[in-house]
């Protein structure tokens, strides 16, 4: 086994806009990390409440705390901004309502010196309320454990906040600021037409995704669904009618699914 270069340094790269509700608890989070060697990029994306003062209290606290303020751009261009600032080997997405476990980025290295090269990197993660507490382990079973790059060609079962991503790689392809919505889902599509894999990681359940009213998919769901399509368009066999699109996805996540367990027993 070939060890990754020591030490690994992480760049985590987050944007706030009016975040103030949860922002301490993610902040924390990735402050708490049991793997020290990281930079955390704040993008302070234009907020109007609290987000600002909250952010300069950790970073007079924390040196690894870096903050970079503007006038509101969106998520997608704000994330652009940040990544300039990026230092380290890999970026890790982080977003401003959610946490992640103290052991995110030890498992994510301990997986990368057992399976590499790893240049895009994605795990599951626990769907959580307002309060924090359980809902259930997104995406399903089969989906998480079954995984195969082909499920992307017309759906994302990606949790964006749980990408990992070598930052020569970022820094070259960047998100598509033409895309407001789903500019993570545009990005694995260039990914994977330039020819990188995305090494999916089920065993790593260390983020944790808040499900609020006031989360951008569900306040801006026609519109992120617009974006969505504009991507799924680039593939011209993709199923139209909802109902046979669905019984497809189902049949060929079990496929996936009992052609890795096949593939573990041979």
């Amino acid at each position: 086994m070939r060890l990754l270069k020591k030490p690994v340094k992480i760049s985590v790269v987050m944007s706030v806009f009016n975040g103030g509700m949860y922002l301490r608890e993610a902040i924390e989070s990735i402050l708490n990390q049991s793997y020290k060697n990281f930079e955390f990029i704040i993008v302070n994306d234009g907020s109007n409440d609290n987000s600002l003062s909250i952010i300069r209290h950790y970073m007079s606290v924390d040196d690894r705390v870096v903050l970079i303020s503007h006038e509101n751009k969106g998520l997608t261009k704000s994330l652009n901004v940040g990544l300039k600032h990026v230092t380290g080997d890999y970026v890790a997405r982080m977003d401003a309502d959610d946490i992640s476990s103290p052991n995110r980025f030890t498992k994510f290295l301990k997986f990368a010196e057992s399976n590499r090269p790893v240049s895009v990197y994605s795990t599951p993660a626990l769907l959580i309320n307002e309060k924090g507490d359980y809902i259930k382990i997104i995406p399903r079973y089969i989906q998480r454990h079954g995984f195969d790059i082909r499920m992307l060609n017309c759906r994302n079962i990606l949790i964006h906040g749980t990408l990992i991503i070598e930052t020569a790689l970022i820094k070259k392809y960047k998100y598509n600021s033409e895309y407001i919505f789903s500019q993570d889902f545009e990005l694995y599509q260039r990914l994977i037409e330039n020819g990188f894999d995305i090494s999916y990681d089920a065993s790593n359940i260390s983020y944790k995704l808040r499900h609020h009213l006031d989360q951008i998919s569900i306040k801006s769901n026609s519109s992120q669904l617009g974006f969505f399509n504009k991507v799924v368009s680039r593939n011209k066999g993709c199923i139209k009618n909802a109902n046979i699109r669905s019984l497809y996805f189902l049949l060929s996540d079990i496929y996936f699914f009992i052609y890795k367990i096949v593939k573990k027993l041979i």
